[in-house]
């Protein structure tokens, strides 16, 4: 008897009329009946990408959240009564039962995912479905981006680092439906994997409206052409090789150029906006959609919660370091980064990026961003040769759209604060620190600052992997 696919889809928030973003709720559908139609792969597709939001995965835990303190993005108090557990991830303490729990909830829920893409791939092979124009190779090629995106994720979170142990042994990799664990493979076959999933799925994706010159039919809320070759250069950077990275980075980089993904407007951010475009929507490659974004703001960010734990960067860091100290260190309070995004309230600044908008029925109003331009200027600038000053035209290109002078020298250092000034609260600055095996910044005070060793990088597998 042919299984039953418990789809998990629930009612999404009205986009616009294209039918990618058409989604009814259900709870349950055999197989055979969701994938005789074209539409059926499609709401199974759509599902996937709702999904992602849960408060386990992107829609806290991997973005504004957990990672982000591990990344030392916040300040952490030592009153147990208001910052609970989160002390505990701060001493990068993975071992709590809480965390082993959060830890869990994050890992089955992304190989969940991974598995409901690996159903769809399976059930687009064997279909006789006709489908409308190049929605066949989208969906393949969207689907394949998704598993090798939450493989890598998985990856990052819980392997080793690569650069110091690339044959260690790290996550699974499934490639097909089962419910049968696979091995564990050293960290370089999941790059492999990975790089293979998304070099297929940039090839379906050839044809990709959004090639035509614009973001048509909100494709950056999808895994597009762009996305994908904006993967291909994270995780060639991540897995050390610098001229893959660069050649990806610089694709995206000429799309931008060519209208695809321009450099926001200055007047749609600093210009007193009734509605400042706080996320740069324009240069988000790819975005997931929330109806409720504004709970990321309410539930860490709002000052009013105080006495409540606000997350917050901090003070001196910003001061002196990312957001001042001058020419040596590039910060300024010009940036447009600084000035549309953090709001002095008493002696402190707390940040806005995710806040309602006014016009709160609007597309920008849910975007929690996967993938952005500023990032793939910094990798260009990392990669484009073994001396870091050889990527210094492209971190000036970038302070350049963000109202502040060029830097006159590149530095690791320099470069890590302009990562923190692009992707802080997108979960990515931790990976970072990772990845150069580098001390993790959250103090003027050098002595607070964690330094690097694999037991601060390396999460432990889950139990439900460890078990299995």
């Amino acid at each position: 008897m042919k299984r039953i696919v418990i789809i998990f889809f629930i009612i999404f928030i009205s986009l616009s009329c294209t039918a990618w973003l058409d989604v009814k709720p259900y709870d349950k559908i055999s197989e055979d009946e969701l994938f005789s139609k074209e539409d059926g792969f499609l709401k199974h597709l759509n599902g996937i990408y709702i999904e992602l939001n849960r408060d386990m995965l992107y829609g806290s835990t991997l973005t504004v959240e957990m990672l982000e303190i591990m990344g030392g993005s916040y300040v952490i108090g030592t009153d147990n009564s208001i910052w609970g557990n989160y002390k505990d991830l701060a001493e990068y303490n993975y071992g709590t039962q809480y965390w082993r729990a959060r830890m869990n909830e994050t890992w089955n829920k992304a190989y969940s995912l991974i598995l409901n893409c690996n159903l769809l791939l399976e059930n687009l092979e064997k279909t006789s479905v006709r489908f409308t124009g190049e929605n066949y190779k989208l969906i393949k090629g969207e689907a394949l981006a998704l598993r090798a995106m939450l493989h890598f994720d998985m990856l990052r979170l819980f392997g080793p680092v690569i650069s110091r142990n690339p044959h260690q042994k790290s996550i699974p990799y499934y490639k097909e439906y089962t419910l049968t664990p696979n091995d564990l493979l050293a960290a370089s076959e999941v790059a492999q994997e990975i790089t293979n999933d998304l070099l297929e799925a940039r090839i379906l994706l050839a044809n990709d409206p959004i090639r035509e010159g614009a973001v048509t039919g909100n494709r950056n809320l999808r895994l597009n052409y762009y996305a994908v070759a904006a993967l291909l250069a994270r995780t060639n950077l991540y897995f050390g090789d610098k001229e893959s990275a660069y050649y990806y980075s610089t694709e995206v980089i000429r799309a931008a150029d060519e209208g695809v993904f321009p450099f926001v407007d200055r007047s749609l951010v600093t210009g007193s906006p009734e509605d400042p475009d706080r996320i740069f929507s324009s240069e988000v490659i790819f975005a997931l959609s929330h109806s409720q974004r504004n709970t990321l703001f309410k539930n860490y960010y709002d000052p009013s919660r105080i006495p409540n734990y606000v997350f917050r960067m901090d003070n001196s860091l910003m001061s002196n370091l990312i957001f001042g100290g001058g020419a040596m260190t590039g910060g300024n309070q010009d940036d447009y980064r600084y000035r549309v995004n953090w709001v002095a309230t008493g002696s402190n600044r707390y940040y806005y990026k995710y806040a309602d908008m006014n016009d709160t029925g609007s597309i920008v109003n849910t975007m929690i961003p996967m993938i952005r331009l500023g990032e793939m200027y910094l990798i260009a600038a990392e990669s484009v040769s073994d001396d870091l000053d050889g990527g210094l035209y492209y971190v000036n290109k970038l302070r350049a759209a963000r109202g502040v002078a060029a830097l006159p020298s590149l530095t690791q250092e320099n470069l890590q604060y302009e990562y923190i000034r692009e992707l802080y609260s997108e979960g990515q600055i931790f990976f970072m620190y990772k990845r150069m095996f580098s001390r993790i910044l959250r103090s003027v005070n050098e002595k607070e600052n964690p330094q690097p060793s694999d037991a601060l990088f390396v999460v432990p597998l889950p139990d439900s992997e460890t078990e299995n």
